[in-house]
């Protein structure tokens, strides 16, 4: 039996925008996933986590996880599971100095 994996860790130091992130996780096969974002700044922030499955390029078909999602200074935040499949890509994006911790089970 498989158990958690940190699957990638990303340290957006400038931030990045919606639409324009950080590719975070690309998925090769079924996974349930979820998204630890960490505020390392002595400001608030801003994430958003982002599901794009394959071919799919107008953000309206976009699997919104967090958006626009409020992070405190020096605060964390998961998000809920969520699953995705072959070929999705999962992107994270917000204010500067927020670390991403991509972490899940792949599903055998």
């Amino acid at each position: 039996m498989a158990g958690v994996q940190r699957l990638n860790i990303i340290d957006d130091a400038t931030g990045t925008v919606y639409g324009s992130g950080n590719l975070a996780f690309a998925s090769s096969g079924n996974y349930l996933l979820s998204v630890i974002a960490t505020n390392t700044a002595s400001t608030d922030a801003e994430i958003y986590v982002y599901v794009v499955p394959a071919g799919w390029t107008a953000n309206t078909q976009w699997g919104l996880i967090a958006y626009k999602l409020p992070l405190p200074a020096y605060n964390s935040y998961e998000t809920f599971r969520f699953g995705v499949t072959s070929t999705d890509e999962v992107y994270v994006a917000g204010s500067a100095g927020v670390r991403y911790t991509v972490q899940g089970i792949n599903q055998i």
